[in-house]
């Protein structure tokens, strides 16, 4: 049984879970935890959804997809915390653990959260050997001399809000004008022609774009939240093809989704979202592109059926199964 890590507002897994057999499915979210019950003990553990009268356990799952297991709610934690803020913490850290250990055991699907995972910073050092990428800056309480010319656009590492609900968009700034007693992310401006985005499937890639000056600002996803209209498909070309699968092979990702600006014909690397949103691309499944990472899903579950959970391999150590 496949067990998805979401939450209830994650329409990217309403329409996935289309194309699964949903008795072969438990959807877990971590926004609804009176629907729940569950159990972990050295022994294996029990999931349980009251609502919906359907059980996981560690003798039937057989493979872990984490979506988007968050809180669409935001709460003001007070100077000295709160019970539901604790309550959100533990159950983050208990199902975070759970992916680990299953990854441990090879029952993920599609989602590698691997030890060497790449954040932001190392991501853009391994695209220079694939991609243009812009000049960035990470920096704090000093400006640097290239930031004095030019246009730039600040950014942000995560998507931790900044007070009153806000998330942080990217968007083109003055640094003489920032508060260097924060953190900043800049990087210069490309004028390109349109926005591509790429998503990567165990080797097999689905490309869309759309015109820069469809956006509203610099951030695409503002036009994405306002229009849920689907980027028109595209082809890569040969070069393109292998640059994306380089990149996937040294990072060690089987899954993600790429952000681009294609300028005078060369994608310029902007980031790789390991667990992007993707369906939005093609939403009613016309191109193919939900049946292809439902197939990819399916796929790596069937390939772990014949080791669940506690047949999978064994820790190293006696000690680091404690």
């Amino acid at each position: 049984m496949i067990l998805i890590a979401t939450c209830s507002q994650d329409a990217t897994t309403d329409i996935v879970m289309r194309e699964l057999n949903k008795g072969d499915v438990l959807r877990f979210n971590i926004d609804e935890p009176g629907d729940f019950t569950w159990d972990f003990h050295r022994g294996g553990f029990r999931i349980s959804n009251k609502v919906a009268d359907k059980e996981i356990s560690d003798k039937s799952l057989t493979a872990f997809y984490l979506r988007k297991p968050l809180y669409t709610t935001f709460i003001d934690v007070p100077r000295f915390g709160c019970l539901e803020n604790w309550r959100r913490e533990e159950t983050n850290e208990l199902f975070k653990d759970l992916f680990r250990e299953c990854q441990h055991r090879g029952l993920v699907a599609l989602v590698r959260c691997q030890d060497n995972k790449y954040g932001k910073l190392r991501q853009l050092l391994a695209a220079e050997k694939y991609f243009r990428v812009a000049p960035w800056h990470f920096f704090h309480g000093e400006l640097p001399e290239e930031l004095k010319l030019g246009r730039w656009v600040a950014k942000s590492m995560t998507a931790t809000p900044i007070g009153q609900d806000k998330i942080f968009f990217v968007k083109e700034v003055d640094p003489s004008a920032l508060d260097l007693s924060y953190p900043w992310f800049l990087q210069k401006r490309i004028d390109g022609e349109e926005e591509m985005t790429v998503v990567y499937i165990d080797g097999k890639t689905y490309a869309a774009s759309a015109p820069r000056d469809s956006f509203d600002g610099e951030d695409s996803r503002k036009s994405i939240f306002s229009n849920s209209a689907p980027w028109p498909r595209c082809e890569l070309s040969t070069a393109d093809e292998r640059a994306i699968k380089g990149f996937m092979d040294e990072t060690g990702y089987r899954f993600g989704r790429f952000d681009f600006i294609r300028k005078d014909g060369e994608l310029w690397f902007l980031e790789l979202n390991p667990n992007g949103q993707w369906a939005w691309l093609d939403e009613k499944n016309e191109h193919g592109l939900v049946s292809m990472v439902a197939n990819a899903i399916k796929a790596e579950d069937q390939a772990h059926r014949a080791r669940p959970f506690l047949q999978g391999p064994p820790p190293q150590s006696r000690e680091a199964s404690l």
